[in-house]
């Protein structure tokens, strides 16, 4: 078991990593965090694997490297990595996403907000630092948030196995929404360590006074819209407050893309054909001729 670990206790914790056409820089990004764990599940969702990145993860301590020859989305590699770390026996899993940089005691950190309620508490979040949020946190150290994104976050496996994995059919987007407001349905807590720090890339970030534009694809765009649309069907009625605030952002999402994105015309096809492929029930990749 890692220093780290060792001061925390009972607590075991390994961690998954999905990787899709990586950057030079992940095998960087995953050393700022691999010595805070006991075991990385390194899950490619590639579709033509590079021959050289299990050779390169070889060299770090704790590795599996699980290559997948297709693109199985999010949900499918965290479910894969918190399977494999609760068939090796551990509690928590660090899921973390291969452009995110991690602060030097950032599970550690996490650690901090358990108390005599861990049981109750589904998933621990770090600060995301991105391009459109600098301001870091002050006042509680621990406080609840939410739907805070995936990586970096510190996943109760427990929790994990009394809810039911990620929503595989989402392939990609509001996997972690959906995840937060069903442990939250259930009665788990979701925190935020405000003192654990996650520098974090969310696309191409330009922010104009109010509004932000991302510049994702047409194809994000798609599964944004549709699988938004499936967590409102299912929480409007428990969280009303956060569907109808997440349906304003998705008016500022639009006017964004409208003023201030290239490719609008596509963009804003793709969000009505996520729309139209939500009312029909059809979920999972998307299986059509667009990027």
């Amino acid at each position: 078991m890692s220093d780290t670990l060792s001061q925390i206790g009972h607590h075991c914790c390994a961690a998954v990593v999905i990787l899709y056409h990586p950057q030079r820089d992940y095998l960087d990004n995953i050393r700022t965090w691999i010595e805070q764990v006991d075991a990385v599940y390194v899950v490619d969702n590639s579709e033509s694997p590079d021959l050289t990145i299990a050779e390169h993860l070889s060299v770090l301590p704790g590795v599996t490297y699980l290559a997948q020859g297709e693109n199985r989305g999010v949900a499918y590699g965290l479910n894969l990595g918190a399977r494999k770390a609760i068939e090796a026996g551990y509690d928590y899993l660090l899921t973390m996403d291969q452009d995110s940089r991690a602060s030097g005691a950032l599970v550690k950190t996490m650690f901090e907000c358990l108390d005599a309620s861990a049981a109750t508490v589904g998933i621990i979040s770090p600060f995301h630092l991105t391009r459109a949020v600098r301001q870091r946190p002050s006042g509680a150290t621990c406080s609840d948030v939410m739907t805070p994104m995936t990586s970096g976050c510190l996943l109760n496996l427990s929790a994990w196995r009394c809810i039911g994995p990620f929503r595989e059919d989402f392939f990609i987007d509001f996997v972690d929404d959906e995840f937060c407001l069903r442990l939250r349905r259930n009665g788990y807590q979701v925190l935020q360590a405000n003192a654990a720090l996650l520098e974090h890339e969310v696309g191409n970030v330009t922010r104009f006074g109010p509004f932000i534009a991302t510049n994702h694809s047409p194809l994000r765009r798609y599964y944004k819209t549709r699988n938004r649309f499936a967590v409102f069907a299912e929480y409007r009625r428990d969280f009303p407050g956060h569907c109808l605030f997440d349906l304003v952002r998705l008016a500022k999402e639009a006017a964004s893309i409208v003023l201030f994105e290239r490719e609008k015309g596509a963009k804003l096809r793709m969000m009505w054909r996520g729309w139209r492929d939500f009312r029909r029930g059809k979920f999972g990749k998307f299986e059509g001729g667009s990027r």
